[in-house]
């Protein structure tokens, strides 16, 4: 009985210790995360976090501004863009640098996911037809906070394929 015990124990340790240091987000190329939720998921995506990108870097690869908003309501940013990729509704958040996008830039793309479309509350871009659009997944590439409409796959898609200026 105290053999079975310490069997069940020992594989039970085993399995939690290497699903602890395994990594199964292929995409993650610079193997930092940080603890949120996002998408229902639980780690937020962060790559490439020693680019410096501009909106133009993400036009080349694919997204088509259509705005940019007043930064008033969004701490640290120094521009906000609103446009899309892969008929998805995508803002970008541009900050000076890596950690202010991690910090900020991640707080306040946390205070308004989920939020609905009607939310009269700071966060989601209120388009053209008064609508507010609802983000429900972001990810962190560089210097830029990217917010995506219903998933992350059309922001996915972009920062991987982005260049940086260096």
């Amino acid at each position: 009985m105290l053999f079975r015990k310490l069997l069940v124990f020992s594989i039970f340790s085993l399995a939690l210790f290497a699903v602890a240091c395994g990594s199964s987000d292929p995409y993650d190329l610079a193997g930092d995360t940080v603890s949120t939720s996002n998408d229902g998921e639980e780690v937020a995506l962060i790559l490439r976090i020693d680019e410096v990108f501009t909106v133009e870097n993400f036009e080349v690869a694919g997204f088509k501004l259509s705005k940019e908003f007043d930064i008033d309501t969004v701490p640290l940013a120094t521009n906000v863009y609103y446009g899309f990729a892969d008929r998805r509704d995508i803002e970008i958040r541009k900050y000076a640098t890596h950690a202010d996008a991690m910090s900020a830039g991640v707080k306040s793309a946390l205070a308004i996911l989920g939020r609905s479309p009607a939310s009269n509350s700071a966060g989601g871009i209120i388009t053209s037809g008064n609508n507010r659009t609802s983000y429900h997944a972001y990810l962190v590439a560089g210097n830029m906070v990217m917010l995506c409409q219903t998933d992350i796959s059309a922001c996915e898609n972009l920062a991987i394929i982005v260049q940086s200026d260096g």
